[in-house]
């Protein structure tokens, strides 16, 4: 059996880490000790501050563990420009969102109209008049997202030549160049064998060039 002076000290340890743990509780959850005086935005360019925390709905003088930060999160996902949000507690009276903004990197076109694509291949905004960036389409983001990394893979002397870099799936690329010519492009494996090819067969009179197997060329009249 436990000796008497131990249950003592067993029970006054177990009594008083409930006193902490209920103070605790009381001072975070009820009252105005940790509370948020202060919303710091960091990594915002071109969202405005004010956007953000307004759509975070989370008000001044709130206690700080009641903000929900993942519904926080959810919010600020819903503006266009934000890729990626974390919201965490600044103890012991700041709350702290960091954005990552979206950059755009090219344009592709919807039904909606034009829109600003982010690397990812995500369509985010409507694109501005004059907007100077790559053409590029695809059904879905990874598709969108290939034709990216196709165009990126160019050398200097051939994307003036390409009007708009296309993707039916993420293995299927296709380039239509400025006098009209297709060409298959394929996968986003071997860019600067098919560049190189492609420099070669576009001196050649077709329609189309297919160089989704550089070694194994093919031009249809």
């Amino acid at each position: 059996m436990i000796k008497r002076h131990i249950r003592r000290r067993i029970i006054f340890s177990i009594v008083l880490l409930s006193a902490i743990i209920s103070t605790l509780l009381y001072i975070g959850w009820y009252s105005n000790l940790l509370i948020v005086k202060n919303i710091e935005v960091r990594g915002t360019q071109e969202i405005p501050i004010e956007l953000v925390t307004e759509t975070s709905q989370v008000s001044l003088n709130t206690q700080l563990l009641r903000v929900p930060t993942a519904s926080v999160v959810e919010r600020l996902k819903t503006i266009p420009q934000v890729g990626n949000v974390e919201v965490r507690r600044g103890w012991p009276y700041t709350l702290v969102i960091d954005i990552t903004e979206r950059i755009p990197v090219a344009i592709t076109d919807l039904a909606e109209g034009r829109f600003l694509v982010d690397q990812s291949g995500f369509p985010y905004l409507p694109a501005p008049s004059g907007a100077n960036f790559p053409l590029i389409s695809g059904p879905d983001d990874l598709s969108r997202n290939s034709s990216i990394l196709v165009w990126q893979s160019f050398p200097d002397w051939l994307k003036p030549e390409i009007a708009s870099t296309n993707a039916d799936n993420p293995n299927s690329v296709w380039l239509v160049m400025t006098n009209g010519r297709k060409v298959l492009w394929g996968n986003t494996d071997n860019s600067t064998e098919k560049s190189a090819v492609l420099r070669v067969l576009r001196r050649m009179a077709a329609s189309t060039y297919d160089v989704s197997t550089p070694e194994v060329p093919v031009v249809k009249p």
